[in-house]
């Protein structure tokens, strides 16, 4: 699900808008469907901005992990783990 997320929050949205614009055409006549696409309309841009709200602070908070982590020395970290000599006798003693 890498792109998934960000794609369907843009198709939610794109929903929304051609929704709103439906509700706007239906709003005078009688008996229409036009409180339900306002409805869809509301709950779609919601729906799809979430989406696009949470992969892009996943992507954020991602790329300052691996900022972090470029730095790192892990091989100062295995030295400090096996400091002393590593006994592989097997029983022989």
């Amino acid at each position: 699900m890498k792109k998934t997320k960000f794609i369907a929050g843009l198709c939610l949205i794109g929903q929304s808008i051609l929704f709103f614009i439906l509700f706007l055409v239906y709003w005078n006549k009688s008996r229409s469907l036009s409180r339900s696409l306002a409805v869809f309309s509301a709950v779609g841009g919601l729906a799809g901005a979430y989406l696009v709200f949470d992969e892009l602070r996943n992507k954020k908070i991602s790329r300052e992990m691996e900022e972090d982590f470029e730095d790192y020395d892990f091989i100062d970290d295995l030295e400090d783990l096996f400091d002393g000599d590593i006994d592989c006798t097997f029983g022989e003693e």
